[in-house]
């Protein structure tokens, strides 16, 4: 099983300016990832897809291989899904593309280590798994929840009604993507056009170490777990 990490870090932002470049404990945003990643040791390759001189500079410090991104999939519009479609398209033929692993590492997730990456990559190659994405367990269950109707303007389960009426120790735990890593092989996203996640291996992470960074409050959350943990 070859591991390729595929880190994505485009310029722009919507919630931060220059987000991936802003400074967290000493080093920019997207450093973190870069040297976790480094720093696992099952990892094959690092690919570094940015349309920033500044973040393919530090890419380059730890000599990676640069992807200069272009503007068509540096866009608020462009999808993770466009980034690894770019990506593939600029590797080499790979005969075995069910057996070749990209990890995709979003910068967004300072607290995902080179520890986590390692253990979800040893636990998919253990249970002999082509896909995993981490997930944080919902703090409050998605089964009692109820949409508008835009007609009427009343609630409608989105679920079945009797679920709204169960204790919420019986209902099941919910999981969602915490953002921090998704693995999958190039066969699996080739054939369903994107990122596979029913059938994947569910590796669960704290909710403390799944704080993504999307405004500057959430770069204030990191910096005082960072702090507590010292």
């Amino acid at each position: 099983m070859k591991i390729i990490a595929l880190i994505p870090a485009r310029k722009g932002s919507k919630g931060i300016l220059n987000k991936n470049m802003q400074m967290l404990n000493g080093m920019p945003l997207v450093e973190h990832t870069i040297k976790a990643a480094s720093m696992a040791d099952n990892i094959d390759e690092i690919w570094l897809s940015s349309d920033d001189p500044n973040i393919l500079a530090i890419g380059k410090n730890y000599n990676l291989n640069n992807i200069k991104r272009p503007k068509n999939i540096s866009s608020d519009s462009a999808s993770a899904a466009d980034v690894v479609k770019h990506f593939l398209s600029l590797l080499p033929n790979i005969e075995d593309k069910s057996n070749t692993i990209i990890g995709y590492l979003q910068p967004t997730s300072p607290l995902r280590t080179e520890l986590h990456i390692d253990e979800l990559i040893l636990k998919m190659k253990k249970e002999g798994i082509s896909s995993s994405l981490s997930v944080v367990k919902l703090e409050k269950s998605p089964f009692k929840s109820f949409v508008i109707e835009k007609r009427s303007g009343n609630l409608k389960s989105l679920f079945n009604e009797k679920y709204s009426n169960f204790r919420r120790q019986d209902l099941p735990d919910v999981y969602i993507p915490n953002g921090a890593m998704y693995f999958f092989s190039i066969l699996d996203f080739v054939k369903r056009g994107g990122f596979p996640s029913n059938g994947s291996m569910p590796y669960v992470m704290s909710k403390e170490d799944s704080i993504d960074i999307d405004w500057e409050s959430d770069i204030k959350k990191v910096v005082k777990v960072l702090e507590d943990r010292k």
